[in-house]
């Protein structure tokens, strides 16, 4: 009870490591004040994606819930007129969503 989009994110964030391991760095192609956006590579099948860190220092754990919620609804969306997520996961000071590159 009480899991919901935390927990599925929560539960991503303890293979971050692993998981930023599928993926090469390319290059910056963006940044704002919510984190970076780098094209990137999927180490083993090649695909070009877009690796988007949203920084989590300076939100409150409201805002923080709120984006959680986000990346899971992106999770679930399929439609032709918006990007695909690919990814997702957690680290102690950043969430890295992975989407297709457009």
């Amino acid at each position: 009870p009480g899991g919901g989009a935390h927990t599925r994110v929560t539960r991503l964030s303890c293979a971050s490591a692993a998981a930023m391991d599928n993926y090469h760095v390319l290059e910056l192609i963006g940044e704002g004040s919510f984190g970076k956006v780098y094209k990137g590579r999927r180490r083993f099948t090649g695909q070009i994606v877009a690796l988007k860190f949203i920084l989590k220092h300076g939100k409150s754990e409201r805002d923080l819930q709120s984006l959680r919620q986000e990346i899971d609804i992106l999770r679930d969306l399929r439609h032709e007129g918006v990007v695909q997520m690919l990814d997702a996961f957690e680290t102690g000071s950043e969430f890295c969503v992975v989407t297709e590159f457009a």
